[in-house]
């Protein structure tokens, strides 16, 4: 049986470079002092509205709630980070608008410094249009780069034309032709 598969667009932020400048219209909390039931609802807002096949497939086969608990349980598997770094970004009016989920790549070292990624980034359907995902992945990049990493390597689906866009302004550089991933 073959396995489907879609297009995604590589993205790299690469060290060194001065700390990232994250805009101040939003405060940022870490996941760990809202809580991790807010952050469920969240991210399963953010997949069933998202134009990430993976995501798509992920909420057609379950709960909303559950594939987004699965989702993010599995990113203990290859991936490691600490609680403070998952954070949600919250406007002047304490309303989260969104959510970045830096992390670090289990064994790419390189020079003794750690390789990271956006596991997952979201803004909140009621909220988008107004820059925040801008903000959100700055904010992810700058904890990254805060732990010294050598660079950030993302990737978003080729027909995300708005999450492209996002990391361009924000300084990311496509590292190559969009690729096939697994769905």
């Amino acid at each position: 049986m073959n396995q489907k598969t879609y297009l995604k667009v590589p993205f790299v932020w690469e060290e060194p470079k001065p700390l990232i400048d994250v805009p101040s219209r939003l405060k940022f909390k870490p996941v760990s002092a809202v809580g991790d039931d807010i952050l469920i609802s969240s991210v399963a807002s953010v997949m069933a509205s998202s134009l990430d096949a993976n995501h798509q497939k992920k909420i057609l086969e379950r709960d909303p709630q559950q594939a987004a608990d699965m989702f993010l349980k599995s990113a203990r598997e290859g991936y490691s980070y600490k609680d403070e770094w998952w954070q949600f970004g919250v406007n002047e009016e304490g309303e989260i608008v969104g959510f970045v989920l830096p992390v670090i790549f289990k064994g790419c070292t390189k020079d003794g410094l750690e390789e990271g990624t956006i596991y997952d980034i979201g803004v909140l359907p009621k909220y988008r249009g107004l820059g925040y995902g801008n903000d959100l992945l700055s904010q992810g990049t700058r904890v990254l780069q805060e732990l010294g990493v050598w660079r950030v390597f993302c990737d978003t689906a080729v027909n995300n034309v708005l999450m492209i866009s996002i990391f361009r302004r924000v300084g990311y550089r496509q590292y190559s032709e969009p690729w096939e991933r697994p769905i």
